[in-house]
């Protein structure tokens, strides 16, 4: 058994590393951002800022869509949004500022945690296939982000897509999500 003070060491020294194989990093420009959410069924990215909300496809790291009225998403501390452009009319779940969630998993058994080793500095874990929880064997987890308090982390329905949200983003990506093994 690993003790607590063990647990936070290894964590501690771990820096952030690109995610291995098969994701590859989406860099983005977009400031401000105060909550993230996938559209239900679907890769693309809603992303709330301080200025509006827009419409982000994960895989070309283009914004498609975007409304800069500032009361678009109607409430103050808003944990769901309506969507604009490709997505408009459907309710978007968020995760960010003022709450919500986001998959922590993936159909074929990626998971990402945010740890925290040093409270109030948090770092974002991304746990393969098969690797066991940070809390059991901390030495597994591969650091993806370990910069600016988390608003953010999670999964795209399909699991073709990790989102780290900080007051930026940063987006993975990946072709196809493996069959799961049994």
């Amino acid at each position: 058994m690993t003790s607590f003070a063990d647990l936070r060491a290894v964590l501690r020294s771990k820096t952030a590393v690109e995610p291995p194989a098969p994701w590859c990093s989406r860099p983005i420009w977009i400031g401000g951002v105060t909550a993230v959410g996938f559209a239900p069924g679907s890769d693309l990215l809603v992303v709330l800022s301080h200025n509006g909300v827009g419409v982000v496809d994960p895989f070309t790291a283009k914004t498609v869509a975007r409304e800069d009225d500032e009361d678009t998403y109607g409430e103050h501390y808003p944990v769901a949004v309506t969507g604009v452009g490709p997505v408009a009319g459907a309710r978007i779940p968020l995760a960010g500022l003022w709450g919500g969630g986001l998959r922590t998993f993936t159909p074929d058994g990626w998971r990402v945690a945010v740890v925290a080793p040093d409270w109030p500095a948090e770092k974002v874990a991304l746990i393969p296939p098969g690797e066991r929880d940070p809390a059991d064997d901390p030495g597994a987890a591969v650091i993806i982000h370990d910069d600016d308090p988390i608003r953010a982390a999670g999964f795209s329905d399909s699991g073709r897509v990790l989102v780290v949200a900080t007051s930026m983003l940063c987006l993975w990506t990946r072709d196809e999500v493996a069959p799961r093994r049994r």
